[in-house]
């Protein structure tokens, strides 16, 4: 039995890393798409595009884990049943439920560790990413422009830009819109121009060179004035920048373990009504620390019997099979975040639901299984093949 043990370990183990890679490297590409390639070839440093990558590897780590448990053991189930192996170790008196203990137990294991993870390492990783993206956008302020888009980021001005160079900073055929003054308002024509922010006064250092300052007065409308300019230099007080600058070392739900969000609740606990949105958020949060583990335990039962009825270890039938149950598991998942977080229903319920429903399914599918039952009708293309038999001679 412990060469069998063995065996089976060995299949899944490879599996799993072989899942976890794939999930990671298409994780990572939407991740790089979406979010990078805004950063990217804007005068940021390898050093620090590769610092904010690695920081956000660590969240998609901690949602690929499950994923791989899944396809990897529908793999190894699908791989044995092909081969007929599930079949000749019932016929040595061995049962599914034996033959996915080990997994299971390694299921658990893993699970403990991905507790771990998500209490200690992802809340210090997603606290340094926002830090990080908060100091590359104080630093570099047009980061966050467009070409010809207008930009609302500075109280009491709006910026639209023609033209964005993100290596020098410089905007070019600009035009600012400023509303600060209650008195008057102006509007702003420059060729070229460059922001900066800085930390130390809390404004900004706008630059501007040959362009036209249109000013009219709010209290008498005929009172419009026109300056011609060569070279200008704007100071604009932010002190809200800043104040978002320390609001920003103060961590939020997802930056946070489970010991300091306990103490958090109990200190909102004094005026609950008042906290109450804040307090239920928290508490979704520390749910989600222990019930996106759980999901290994659960797609293992799902999985095994899965894999076994559909008699294949190929990865694109795993995989779409897998993407199929974790689509349905996240729906659930977000869509009560969503319903606890305003109220509707308890956190822990929210949070452990998915679970609870997909685990039902997955004992339910073991539970007849054993009887030797169908549990699933499954596609055509994903139904085990029976080699034909021999005619049978009169």
């Amino acid at each position: 039995m412990r060469l069998i043990t063995r065996y089976i370990i060995r299949e899944h183990t490879a599996s799993f890393f072989g899942s976890l890679l794939l999930i990671v490297f298409i994780f990572t590409l939407n991740f790089a798409f979406q979010v990078l390639g805004k950063i990217m070839g804007k005068g940021l440093s390898s050093v620090v595009i590769l610092e904010y990558f690695l920081l956000n590897m660590a969240w998609i780590l901690a949602l690929a884990v499950p994923m791989a448990v899944l396809i990897a053991t529908l793999m190894a189930f699908g791989r044995l049943a092909g081969d007929n192996e599930i079949t000749a170790l019932k016929s040595s008196g061995i049962n599914l439920v034996t033959l996915m203990r080990p997994i299971f137990l390694l299921a658990v294991l893993l699970a403990g560790l991905l507790i771990g993870f998500n209490n200690s390492v992802l809340p210090a990783f997603n606290h340094r990413a926002k830090m990080l993206r908060k100091s590359i956008y104080q630093k570099q302020p047009t980061m966050k422009m467009e070409e010809s888009v207008f930009q609302f980021d500075i109280p009491g001005y709006v910026f639209l830009a023609k033209e964005i160079d993100h290596l020098s900073g410089e905007l070019k055929r600009l035009t600012i819109f400023d509303e600060s003054e209650k008195q008057r308002r102006s509007t702003i024509l420059a060729e070229a121009g460059k922001l900066h922010f800085d930390e130390e006064t809390a404004e900004f250092t706008l630059r501007l060179s040959r362009g036209e300052i249109h000013r009219i007065d709010r209290r008498q409308e005929d009172n419009y004035a026109t300056i011609a300019y060569d070279s200008a230099l704007f100071h604009i007080e932010a002190p809200d920048m800043l104040l978002q600058s320390n609001v920003s070392r103060y961590r939020g739900s997802r930056e946070l373990a489970i010991p300091q969000m306990l103490e958090r609740i109990a200190h909102w606990q004094e005026h609950p009504q008042r906290n109450a949105r804040r307090i239920r958020s928290y508490q979704v949060e520390i749910h989600k620390k222990f019930s996106i583990p759980f999901a290994c335990l659960v797609f293992v039962l799902i999985g095994a019997v899965l894999g076994m009825r559909a008699g294949m270890g190929n990865l694109a039938v795993s995989s779409g099979l897998s993407l199929a149950f974790f689509l349905i598991y996240w729906i659930f998942l977000m869509g009560g975040e969503d319903l606890a977080d305003r109220g509707f229903i308890p956190p822990g319920i929210a949070m452990w639901l998915p679970n609870v429903l997909l685990g039902a399914f997955g004992v339910y599918l073991v539970y007849n299984a054993r009887r030797e039952g169908s549990p699933l009708r499954l596609p055509g293309l994903l139904r085990r093949k029976r080699r034909p038999q021999p005619p049978v001679e009169e």
